[in-house]
């Protein structure tokens, strides 16, 4: 196949039979070997090898890239990404017949991501697996590490294994989600069902082992060590359980200065975003 572009969803579109077929981690340009995927429709592949590179191809930064389903496009230099996401905002507001200027992308990854989930699973041969889902997949590829994470997620993925080890044992698939407070790892643990005093009193001393700010369990507290707040402007904002922030900080500033820039002589202002931040 040649494929001839990068659709919507970061895979690369190549145009045979009439259709479209879609290979993730290609760019435009290339010409490569696709073999079908198992399960799926015969429109989606997967790769199997390069033919023929883009110039723009770079190595990815992550040796889980290709496997995990965290990251689509880390093999693509960072000016033709830019202007294709910028793109996709452009034909998006188009297509609603909305017609106004779109500035320039801004990166707004800054240290990285404060927030994650992860899952876990109970793979073959009863090994567990602590990590995030193959694209396309309820798979789980374990990690040990994830590079565009923010330094204050230092150790969640550690403490995801550990709080995970005696509750896989119930026999549930678990969804981790762990925030980046100012008082440590804010963790909230979803899937398990009910639970005996006994695991509760387990979770406890692991939440206190690997100095988690608190630990919930579908937002139930389990153990709370630290109050687990963000700084928002001036103000320190204790976080729900598992509640919607941000993904990075650098996000949440530049998208409040936007709206500052904008609303600056604004009289009355109504703010209808259900959120945190």
């Amino acid at each position: 196949f040649v494929i001839d572009h990068v659709g919507h969803h970061g895979d690369g579109v190549a145009i045979a039979g009439g259709g479209n077929i879609y290979v993730p981690y290609t760019l435009g340009g290339e010409t490569i070997e696709a073999g079908a995927v198992p399960g799926h429709h015969p429109d989606r592949r997967r790769l199997l090898k390069v033919e023929t590179a883009s110039v723009e191809r770079i190595a990815p930064f992550c040796p889980h890239f290709g496997v995990c389903g965290g990251c689509a496009i880390q093999h693509w230099d960072a000016e033709p990404y830019r202007a294709w996401k910028r793109e996709l905002v452009v034909t998006a507001l188009a297509q609603a017949g909305i017609d106004c200027d779109v500035a320039p992308l801004v990166d707004a990854h800054g240290a990285g991501r404060r927030r994650i989930t992860l899952h876990a699973r109970m793979g073959t041969h009863d090994v567990l697996k602590v990590g995030y889902a193959a694209a396309g997949s309820h798979d789980v590829i374990p990690i040990d590490r994830c590079p565009i994470l923010d330094p204050q997620l230092n150790g969640a993925i550690e403490a995801a294994w550990a709080i995970c080890e005696p509750l896989i044992s119930m026999g549930k698939p678990l969804d981790i989600q762990i925030t980046a407070t100012s008082g440590g790892l804010d963790v909230d643990v979803r899937g398990s069902g009910p639970v005996s005093s006994a695991m509760i009193a387990r979770l406890s001393r692991i939440a206190e082992q690997h100095r988690l700010a608190r630990l919930t369990r579908h937002g139930e507290l389990v153990l709370k060590r630290t109050p687990p707040v963000i700084s928002i402007g001036a103000a320190q904002v204790a976080l729900p359980p598992g509640s919607f922030l941000q993904a990075t900080v650098a996000g949440e500033e530049t998208l409040a200065a936007l709206v500052a820039e904008h609303c600056k002589r604004a009289k009355y202002i109504a703010d209808l975003f259900c959120g945190v931040g």
